[in-house]
């Protein structure tokens, strides 16, 4: 009795957890994007397997409520791969923020979807994975390896996703998005090894619980419309990189003009305009490294944060940003090319007395490239 009511307690506890999540995205889901609202909804199906787990604490070993058990199993092994999926999608729009894309991934995952649910379907008529026995236990057959094993794809998938196309996040976060699944994976090899236990969704609650926090950390960082660090982190980030300049470490910065942006706006509308600023980003993205801080300055203007003092690696890497662009223009499918103006400074505390100074410094080379550009085929 007293394990009963110790699993119990971990069930609940995790299912308040969630409904919590729940109600704090509620009280602003008219604000809501696409990414938190795949995240609501991996909430809510983590919610409802948790919920699955209470009837089987209770009733199992129980002959006169076997066909419950029966029932109970048979649904959580139906939907138990709904969270892993909706979480390879979250990961997916994460990493690419493109809703065709996710349209598309979601075909590929329905057919996956479709066999783990037949399969325990199947097992109400010829019992291959498990049966609940005359003293109402649930036992598990020799095939349910499988079914057990099939959860693990979309994990798979997930690390492979990352891991692969871990240029395109950042390092602190990536770290997190990492990290958040291996609790639950451990426990759920655990409670296959160990029959009895109930440890996989109050452990990937936890794991939820703590991809929440990142995605909330990261909306109060970013800017809403192209991903990239908003203003505000970006001048908290830069004070701080001015208070730890020391002679012989010191950071640099471009600060970028997207090129004839108004006329973009103007010929194609606000829409595409906003567009071209996205794939502005996407193209940062490509050409950077990893840590360096990419946000939005204003407007059509962004900043990148490099942790460099050489001037030659910077014209380098403004070198690559231009390379990047020639590509996308290069590519099918838009109305526009995009080209930028970038001033470029390594801060120096000797000339540059505060955060401001640097600034406007990098600011009045940005206008000198783009007075060049008018009258020359000078590159930045």
């Amino acid at each position: 009795m007293a394990d009963i009511i110790i699993r119990l307690d971990v069930i609940v506890f995790s299912l308040f957890l969630m409904l919590f999540i729940l109600f704090s995205m509620f009280r602003t889901l008219g604000a809501r994007n696409l990414r938190e609202k795949l995240y609501l909804l991996l909430v809510v199906a983590v919610a409802w397997m948790l919920l699955l787990e209470i009837p089987y604490i209770l009733v199992n070993g129980k002959p006169h409520w076997a066909w419950l058990n029966m029932v109970d199993n048979t649904v959580y092994h139906m939907t138990q791969s709904i969270p892993l999926v909706l979480y390879v999608l979250l990961m997916d729009f994460f990493v690419f923020q493109d809703k065709k894309r996710l349209k598309m991934l979601l075909g590929y995952w329905s057919p996956f979807l479709v066999v783990v649910m037949a399969l325990p379907i199947i097992n109400l008529f010829v019992p291959l994975f498990f049966v609940i026995d005359e003293q109402g236990f649930y036992q598990r057959r020799l095939l349910l390896p499988l079914m057990f094993g099939l959860n693990y794809v979309p994990l798979g998938a997930v690390f492979y996703l990352l891991w692969v196309h871990r240029h395109r996040i950042e390092r602190q976060f990536l770290f997190v998005l990492f990290l958040v699944p291996v609790p639950a994976l451990l426990a759920s090899v655990f409670q296959f090894l160990v029959p009895g236990l109930t440890l996989t969704w109050p452990f990937v609650s936890l794991g939820v619980l703590g991809l929440g926090l990142s995605l909330q950390h990261k909306r109060l960082t970013e800017d809403y419309l192209t991903g990239a660090y908003n203003r505000q982190y970006l001048d908290e980030y830069l004070h701080g990189k001015v208070q730890n300049c020391k002679p012989g470490k010191t950071f640099s910065a471009f600060l970028i003009d997207v090129d004839n942006f108004k006329k973009i706006n103007d010929e194609f509308g606000h829409k595409i305009g906003d567009e071209a600023l996205i794939e502005s980003v996407r193209i940062f993205r490509s050409a950077v490294r990893q840590t360096d801080i990419i946000a939005r300055y204003g407007g059509d203007e962004f900043v990148i944060v490099f942790d460099i003092s050489d001037p030659v690696s910077l014209q380098n890497l403004a070198a690559r940003i231009q390379l990047a662009a020639d590509r996308f223009n290069a590519s099918s499918g838009h109305f526009y090319n995009l080209t930028f103006s970038i001033g470029m400074g390594v801060f120096d505390p000797l000339v540059d007395k505060n955060l401001d100074t640097f600034i406007k410094r990098i600011d009045l080379d940005m206008y000198t490239v783009k007075r060049r550009k008018k009258t020359s085929m000078y590159m930045f």
